[in-house]
């Protein structure tokens, strides 16, 4: 069995979201309103609303090691299985439970919060990953565009409850906008986010992104040479309309442009597609 340690507790972020300082005396207190046990690990799966999908071997092997030491010191928060009954879904914790597996621990401490709403869940799972810096930038990109669409939360809240600017949301949720492999080079570290705020307007974004892993090119090279070759449009510097397009492309999740004619008062709205599947989806929406 697993010890369960007096010397981590959660981040403040989370016990903020939690409603309660969940230090490990107050989860083993009597009084807490919190249902803290030593439950099978098999008992436990991963939640639909973890937007990690891709976790460090190296990380998980040394947390393991750790854990073989001295115990698992967090309790891993998770919710009622809906599903299967006398099982539970992961809330926050999948790292040491995963883990925790490869050190073939048997039982795990877990705070049962069937109290908390569908839309605290993702806020809670999503905060966990952001406080330990687990999720590449897509990964976060995804979690905010999930509390969006499926929760109806606006840019706004989603800055407040993470601490972030609504620029850095939007520009975050901008990337969901570039083509799958471009997303593919940052989550793989291959380019940085810094690489594809500098192409993500420009018409020929792959090809440019291509040319950087090969050259090694710095983001500062990559403006010059998107500005010499004039084939990038800064939407944000030319008009006052990149609030909305940024507002569109989250909504929709494909990049958006609008060209407005101040002379004649009008304009058009063009929406960048990449596949049929995306074009499919388009038409559906507007349907």
């Amino acid at each position: 069995m697993s010890k369960v340690s007096k010397k981590k507790p959660l981040g403040r972020g989370l016990s903020s979201l939690l409603g309660e300082n969940l230090s490990i005396d107050n989860l083993t207190n009597s009084n807490s309103k919190n249902n803290l046990s030593i439950i099978p690990i098999d008992y436990l799966s991963a939640g639909s609303w973890q937007v990690r999908k891709n976790f460090d071997e190296n990380e998980l092997n040394s947390l393991s090691q750790s854990i073989k030491d001295n115990g698992i010191f967090q309790p891993i928060v998770v919710v009622s299985d809906k599903k299967e009954n006398g099982k539970y879904k992961i809330v926050a914790g999948e790292r040491r439970w995963r883990a925790a597996q490869l050190a073939n621990i048997h039982e795990v401490p877990i705070i049962l919060r069937d109290d908390l709403s569908s839309d605290k869940i993702v806020e809670i799972s999503l905060l966990e990953n952001l406080e330990r810096s687990d999720l590449n930038p897509i990964e976060e990109a995804k979690g905010y565009e999930d509390l969006i669409k499926e929760h109806n939360y606006t840019q706004e809240k989603v800055a407040k409850i993470f601490s972030k600017s609504r620029p850095y949301v939007t520009n975050f949720l901008r990337l969901l906008t570039l083509p799958d492999e471009i997303k593919s080079y940052i989550i793989s570290g291959k380019l940085t986010v810094g690489h594809a705020r500098a192409i993500i307007n420009s018409d020929n974004s792959l090809e440019v992104a291509r040319d950087i892993i090969k050259k090694g090119l710095s983001v500062r090279d990559v403006e010059k040479i998107l500005k010499k070759s004039k084939k990038v449009v800064n939407t944000s510097e030319l008009h006052e309309y990149s609030d909305i397009e940024n507002e569109l492309s989250s909504k929709i999740g494909l990049k958006t442009q609008i060209n407005f004619n101040k002379d004649q008062k009008n304009g058009s709205l063009r929406i960048k597609f990449e596949n049929l599947d995306q074009l499919d989806f388009i038409i559906k929406k507007f349907k």
